[in-house]
């Protein structure tokens, strides 16, 4: 009777964790695809509907200022509250709202339509806050140490499948016969009833897994018997003995934002805000710098090479999430920064938008796209897991979302206001990236997971 018990169990646990992973992975799809999909927006506005350089600038840093700047409350209202589900559907709808504003400055001309852009990409940027801490939070409570790398990979995959998918699906969509801004509402329509999905799809709280606040007591997710844990790895001052968010916590009370900020998440903040910095300043201009130095234009071909770059991360996020298990954390994360910096002297070595051209950006995207499981993975082992929305939303928000902010500013500022200097600027951002890897040493080691199967 007790090994049928524990079977019926064990299945339930394992239908849940699919269910779990396939819903944030959709919320991942539709969230990635619409931030992404904000450059190209740019690139329209600035090519078709005449908007000035420096509105477009504004326009991109506001979003990522916006997203940086909520992720904190976001994290601290999802730790406090424990609804990461329907939180994630508020920001999912807030994203195709965003769209819709977009629509309306696309569809008018003069200082109401640049008034109209700056608006929805505030709005964009405070929907865009919500997924990363609170989808990353979700699959650390939901999934044992020992299978999170994995999980937060193929979940990350989704989310660079979107990128993948929504310029090319922009071009083919508007090919049809829809006019470009119209295309944006088919894009704000989707976003929508994604929201609703997700709002139903996934439980407002995680039985057995997520804590209320106050709690601790209990791990997330034990790691079974026998799965072949690795003595526990070297902890912060913010943490009790054990792991992070996969450990038992028996501090009473939520950890303080104050005690979070310990040398690892520090030092991993540092290296998220400076890689993001270096990499969306460039893939935050690689659409003007296609049309205007490459010739590729407003159309299919454009929505080809962006997808290639962003289609990278599909193979690279589930890579990275298996090597986050298996291997050194901050190696492997080493590694990713500077092979990203090598995909963008490689494109910079080819001409044109032909083959070599797709597969330097296609190089550049697979790395690029893949810290995603890389610094989730290690922000679970630095943060207790009662705050482990508000630890993501540090690393993630402030440090990545952070960095995005200033990326499109200092590429900006980089070129002097001329396109032709474009490639001069990604060079400059490509050896940013590559620095990076100088501050490893600020991020204590983590244990290394036997490997195990995802669900079991």
């Amino acid at each position: 009777m007790s090994t049928a018990v524990g079977t019926a169990r064990s299945t339930l646990a394992r239908t849940g964790s699919a269910r779990l992973l396939a819903i944030s992975s959709l919320a991942h799809f539709l969230n990635d695809g619409v931030v992404f999909f904000i450059p190209v927006i740019g690139d329209l506005l600035s090519q078709d509907h005449g908007t000035s350089t420096a509105v477009v600038t504004a326009m991109l840093t506001i979003f990522y200022v916006a997203s940086a700047g909520f992720g904190i409350a976001v994290g601290l209202a999802a730790d406090s509250l424990g609804r990461r589900g329907p939180m994630m559907a508020v920001g999912i709808g807030t994203l195709g709202v965003s769209l819709l504003g977009f629509y309306a400055s696309l569809s008018f001309s003069g200082a109401g339509s640049d008034v109209l852009v700056l608006v929805a990409a505030a709005v964009a940027g405070v929907g865009s806050a919500f997924y990363h801490p609170l989808g990353g939070s979700l699959l650390q409570l939901g999934f044992p140490a020992s299978a999170r790398g994995r999980a937060l990979g193929i979940n990350g995959a989704f989310g660079s499948l979107g990128r993948a998918l929504y310029p090319a699906l922009f071009f083919v969509i508007a090919a049809l016969g829809i006019s470009k801004p119209a295309t944006t509402v088919v894009f704000a329509v989707l976003s929508l009833l994604a929201a609703v999905v997700v709002a139903f799809g996934l439980p407002a709280q995680l039985p057995g897994r997520a804590l209320p606040a106050g709690a601790g007591a209990e791990p997330a997710v034990a790691d079974p018997p026998g799965g072949g844990a690795e003595p526990a790895p070297a902890r912060s001052s913010a943490d009790p003995p054990g792991e992070g968010a996969g450990v038992p916590d028996p501090k009473p009370a939520q950890a303080t934002l104050r005690s979070l900020l310990t040398r690892s998440v520090l030092g991993l903040m540092g290296i998220s805000f400076f890689r993001s910095l270096a990499f969306i300043g460039v893939v935050s201009w690689i659409p003007i710098y296609l049309t205007t130095e490459r010739h590729a234009g407003l159309s299919t071909s454009l929505g080809v090479a962006v997808t290639v770059m962003y289609a990278g991360g599909i193979v690279g996020q589930p890579l990275f999430g298996l090597l986050a298990d298996r291997f050194d954390k901050r190696v492997v994360l080493a590694v990713d920064s500077l092979g990203s910096a090598g995909g963008v002297y490689l494109f910079l070595s080819t001409s044109g938008d032909g083959a070599g051209a797709l597969f330097a950006l296609a190089v550049f995207g697979m790395f690029t796209f893949s810290g995603f499981p890389l610094l989730m993975s290690l922000a679970a082992d630095y943060v207790p897991k009662r705050s482990s929305t508000t630890g993501n939303a540090l690393v993630w928000g402030v440090g990545s979302t952070g960095g995005q902010a200033l990326g499109p500013l200092t590429a900006s500022l980089l070129m002097g206001g001329s396109h032709a200097h474009l490639g001069t600027a990604f060079a400059i951002l490509g050896a940013v990236a590559a620095a990076t890897v100088l501050a490893t040493p600020l991020l204590e080691r983590t244990r290394r997971s036997s490997p195990m199967a995802l669900f079991g």
